[in-house]
């Protein structure tokens, strides 16, 4: 599984949790915070999430799609990148307790700062994460099963089903898989989704053709070739350059794929890159 750092409806829940562990923390008054004023200590609690989000969030996820795309433990990832981003936190942490309560924060040492930021962020971040990606896993895992047997599942989103969004289709110039996921690339950039290659292949059709066990290129995006027939690559028109597994060549060559391109009359020298292809063959 991997953990995209999120879009925007992401981040808003996101800041939502975290908004209401600050309103609470603030009534509750911890670590010696229910001196100060309501308005005082609601301020403080709510800064205080807030940069934990920030600083937690995107460092803990991209910790744990990093090990998952190498195959490392992701529990050992998570729980070091948490370990390290709440130095910062802390930090900043006393920095506003000084700025609300400057004889509170003097009495307070620096490591005496970590181990109780450490205590309220590490379940944060566990929460966080369950409530984000770990929640949905029995349902991936109960929609992955159906769709890989050839039933047909309706889906609305991709957190819930094994499948990309519709919309996507006609855009995609490549796909990648990445574990459980596939990356899909488009002109305006990548996102990663919850699907086998092989569903997001079939519902891609006959766009393209799957030319190495981790790659689908739409023959569209497409244009030129680099490599011979032991290291042949694909030059795409967002710049990527993908592998060619041996054993797919002939098929490309069959599709003419290895033909020359060509010539179409745009601003950019096409002539030239047609003139690549033909070398690149």
């Amino acid at each position: 599984m991997a953990y995209p750092i999120g879009n925007a409806h992401r981040w808003a829940r996101l800041l939502g949790w975290t908004t209401l562990g600050g309103l609470l923390c603030g009534f509750v008054g911890p670590y010696g915070s229910f001196i100060g004023n309501p308005i005082s200590r609601l301020c403080f609690w709510v800064a205080v999430f807030w940069a934990g989000t920030f600083i937690l969030w995107p460092s803990v996820t991209s910790a744990i799609a990093f090990a998952e795309r190498r195959h490392l433990p992701a529990l050992f990832a998570g729980a070091g990148t948490t370990l390290i981003a709440c130095i910062p936190l802390a930090a900043f942490a006393a920095l506003i307790c000084s700025l609300f309560w400057p004889v509170h924060a003097s009495g307070i040492r620096p490591h005496e700062w970590y181990v109780l930021t450490l205590i309220l962020a590490a379940p944060s971040v566990a929460l966080a994460l369950w409530l984000e990606n770990f929640r949905f896993a029995g349902a991936r895992k109960a929609v992955a099963g159906p769709v890989r047997a050839g039933a047909a599942i309706e889906a609305e989103g991709v957190e819930s089903a094994a499948r990309l969004p519709e919309r996507l289709l006609d855009l995609v110039l490549c796909l990648q898989m990445e574990d459980h996921h596939v990356r899909a690339y488009t002109s305006a950039g990548s996102q990663l989704y919850f699907a086998s290659m092989r569903d997001a292949v079939n519902q891609l059709g006959a766009r393209g053709l799957q030319v190495h066990r981790s790659w689908w290129v739409a023959q569209a995006a497409v244009r030129g070739a680099a490599g011979d027939s032991r290291s042949l690559q694909l030059k795409l028109s967002n710049g990527i350059e993908v592998p060619v597994a041996r054993a797919r060549i002939a098929a490309i060559r069959a599709a003419g794929w290895l033909d020359p391109l060509p010539a179409v009359p745009t601003s950019q020298p096409h002539a030239q890159q047609g003139a690549a292809w033909g070398t690149a063959r």
